[in-house]
């Protein structure tokens, strides 16, 4: 399993919501290290991912470092 590189769309649920670079969306989870060390993806994100070939599930494996972030709506790397 390959890591591929996306952008978090939507996250709702515990559910994070994956636009890969050729357009495709994928439903991941995060990994348990990120709630161990206070970290919550938030839409935005731009984060490596992996897919599970036996059932298709994706888990969210690495957040790449934020250019910003606002609390409310909880929403990083605003450009505008």
């Amino acid at each position: 399993m390959e890591l591929l590189e996306g952008i978090i769309r939507k996250g709702i649920g515990g559910f994070y919501y994956v636009e890969a670079a050729d357009g495709s969306i994928t439903e991941c989870r995060a990994r348990g290290i990120f709630r161990k060390n206070g970290i919550t993806p938030v839409a935005g994100d731009h984060v490596a991912f992996r897919v599970s070939p036996e059932d298709g599930a994706g888990f969210v494996e690495e957040i790449h470092p934020r250019k910003n972030y606002l609390v409310r709506p909880p929403v990083a790397n605003i450009d505008q």
